[in-house]
Parts: structure tokens; C-alpha cells; sequence
């Protein structure tokens, strides 16, 4: 393993390609950490970004997560229950859990996602 660091604001934003936001949702991320960073180790980190009235669908992946809410407010649903989330918010969503993040609020929903996984290319997500 090795060190890593780097500033969010060294990233573009990234997106799902336009044919598939009508399923997956106008979610955007900064992947900070894993497969496409330049240091590579066993975990991935990222923020994922909803804009007011955005989401991201609801989809299920084996691997575990975690969410930590660093701004704004909105809902995640985690296998049909609803949790309010504002920052310092943390949610931990069990492998194979449906869930979706939603932003109804005027300020950018941002949330911190951590996988137990080097490579977040191998995450199969099901929408």
C-alpha cells in the first residue's frame, strides 16, 4: 500500500453517459480515491453530487457501502426506509441493499462514498 493525497477540487466531475441518466439518475462524483486515481489500494472514495430535484436511482451492488453527508440535505432510501441527511451524517448500506439518494433542497446534496474495494470499475452496479 501507499500514500495518497490529493485535493477535491484537483477533479472533474464525472457523470453517467447521457443515453443511461434516464435510469441511473444526474448523479455526478469525484472519484478520490481507487481505480482511477493514481494510487491504488484497497479501498475507493469518492463524493457523489446531487444538484436540487436530482438523483441518484435506486440500485444495489454486492459490495458494501458507506455514505457520509458532507453538504447539503435529502434522502437516501436504504431497502424501502427513508433517512434524512444533512452533513455529518453517516449510513452504512449493507451488500445487495437497494438504495437511492434524492435532493429536493436548494443547496448541492454532497456525500462521501467509501467501498471496501481497490477498483471501483469491478462494482457492479444494478439499476
Amino acid at each position: 500500500m501507499q500514500s495518497a493525497s490529493i485535493h477535491i477540487d484537483e477533479l472533474e466531475w464525472t457523470s453517467w453517459p447521457p443515453e443511461q441518466v434516464a435510469t441511473r439518475g444526474k448523479a455526478q462524483w469525484k472519484e478520490l480515491l481507487g481505480s482511477a486515481s493514481a494510487c491504488q489500494n484497497d479501498m475507493t472514495m469518492g463524493v457523489v453530487r446531487l444538484k436540487k430535484g436530482e438523483s441518484l436511482e435506486p440500485h444495489s451492488h454486492a459490495q458494501p457501502e458507506t455514505y457520509f453527508t458532507l453538504s447539503g440535505c435529502g434522502t437516501v432510501t436504504i431497502d424501502g426506509v427513508v433517512h434524512s441527511v444533512t452533513p455529518g451524517r453517516m449510513l452504512f448500506i449493507p451488500g445487495n441493499a437497494r438504495h437511492q439518494i434524492n435532493n429536493q433542497d436548494d443547496e448541492d446534496l454532497q456525500i462521501l462514498y467509501v467501498f471496501a474495494i481497490s477498483d471501483f470499475s469491478k462494482i457492479q452496479y444494478h439499476f
